[in-house]
């Protein structure tokens, strides 16, 4: 087929025919390889920025402990990293031990890249001084991203109930000397409480690095 005459005439005077001076040029489809690339890279791109769809729970309260060095430290201060907790005490012969192996194992799963800390909160703050906590994290830390805190027992009774919904207060019978949860609760970076785990079940690592990394990535 012949192509188009893009250049029209016009007369000039007699007998004289000017061309006009306007190319036409046919406008062409994008090659179907340009336009799979550019699909599949807004694809990969919605994919690192989908975020978790782990249950939005409850909010860390901001409140005021103290680490294992003496200094104060809000929870508040937590924000912008995926924080993982549990509630134990240095003494305890129960699940804090099985508790404490997981976390260190947890640690590991991690990378010393993330943007996360490991929190550890003793609710028995009249025996786990800071000094005390601070030789319990000599024996015990394989993480510098992993603190440990104490404060007033009300505080973090308060702390546990009513904040991370968690068991604490007075012991049962025949159970720790001080009662407490055996749950890690994972908040997200904005301080919001987006998964409870056993930490007393030793297979419960994979799943809770799963969910960290994930938020990790939001």
């Amino acid at each position: 087929m012949r192509a188009p005459n893009c250049h029209p005439e016009r007369s000039e005077g007699p007998g004289r025919a000017v061309r006009e001076a306007h190319a036409c040029r046919p406008t062409r489809a994008p090659a179907p390889s340009l336009t799979l690339g550019m699909t599949a890279l807004l694809l990969f791109a919605a994919a690192c920025h989908q975020q978790s769809d782990l249950p939005k729970l409850f909010p860390v309260p901001s409140t005021n402990l103290v680490n294992e060095k003496g200094a104060p430290v809000n929870l508040a201060s937590m924000k912008g990293n995926v924080a993982v907790y549990d509630f134990i005490f240095t003494t305890c012969r129960g699940t804090c031990p099985i508790m404490t192996n997981n976390m260190r194992a947890l640690t590991k799963q991690i990378g010393k890249d993330a943007p996360v800390r490991f929190v550890s909160i003793s609710i028995d703050p009249s025996r786990d001084t800071p000094q005390v906590l601070a030789e319990y994290a000599k024996r015990v830390r394989n993480d510098d991203r992993w603190t440990f805190l104490t404060g007033k027992r009300e505080d973090i009774i308060k702390l546990s109930v009513e904040g991370f919904k968690l068991t604490a207060g007075d012991p049962g019978p025949g159970g720790d000397p001080l009662l407490h949860s055996s749950k890690f609760a994972v908040a997200d970076k904005n301080g919001v409480i987006r998964g409870y785990y056993d930490a007393a079940d030793g297979s419960v690592t994979d799943e809770v690095a799963k969910a960290v990394n994930e938020l990790a990535r939001d």
